[in-house]
């Protein structure tokens, strides 16, 4: 028999952002030595791979109006996932830490996430004997749910608020038997529903992902 790990789609926990919960106070917020902020919080009870988004921090206003992934939370601090601060201007006081709410996401049938291709360069020169290339920035593709179509569900009319608004929503996926926990935020770009004559109602959205996938 195999060794290799695989996990089934059903068992999966799928959760969409539909909202926001009440702001953590921020009281410190401490790079460390890989750039990593260390985000403390008093008694925060966010959990891993919570999103959230930043404001009124003074100091190291960088990271103010942005959302964030959490990592290694601890009682009182927790990590801002895939952050480099080790330029930013220092922490001197304030801010705090909203948290977005999910709905579980059980009209779900399928996800499928599809990275995009980064950018080549044409770097090639007059002393080239063939084209060269360098790598762009990536692309962190999009991010398709299908979907059983129910229109006043909390997630769905999440979606049709957010292609509205413009605003990011988070989807956080929590694979079986403890196979890690996958988060994407994106923009919804399009949603669509469909039926035909003897089956269900359904709806598919695509989100253009922002930024990293975190896999925590």
């Amino acid at each position: 028999m195999s060794s290799g790990q695989r996990f089934k789609f059903q068992g999966s926990k799928i959760q969409v952002s539909i909202g926001n919960g009440s702001p953590k106070t921020i009281t410190g917020i401490d790079p460390q030595t890989d750039g990593v902020p260390v985000v403390t919080s008093n008694a925060h009870g966010l959990a891993l791979g919570a999103v959230g988004r930043i404001a009124a921090v003074v100091g190291m206003t960088e990271l103010n109006g942005n959302l964030y992934v959490v990592d290694n939370p601890t009682a009182n601090d927790f990590d801002l996932a895939g952050v480099d601060a080790s330029e930013y201007t220092p922490y001197t006081s304030g801010g705090t830490f909203t948290p977005l709410t999910y709905s579980q996401f059980c009209e779900l049938t399928g996800i499928d996430q599809q990275d995009g291709t980064s950018d080549e360069i044409d770097a090639t020169t007059v002393c080239s004997t063939a084209k060269e290339f360098e790598i762009g920035l990536s692309d962190s593709g999009t991010l398709t749910l299908n979907y059983n179509f129910a229109p006043k569900s909390d997630v769905q009319t999440a979606f049709r608020a957010a292609k509205l608004s413009g605003d990011e929503i988070a989807v956080r996926v929590e694979l079986p038997n403890s196979g890690g926990t996958i988060v994407m935020i994106g923009s919804v770009q399009q949603s669509s529903f469909s039926a035909a004559n003897g089956n269900l109602w359904t709806g598919n959205t695509q989100l253009k992902l922002t930024g990293e996938i975190f896999v925590l």
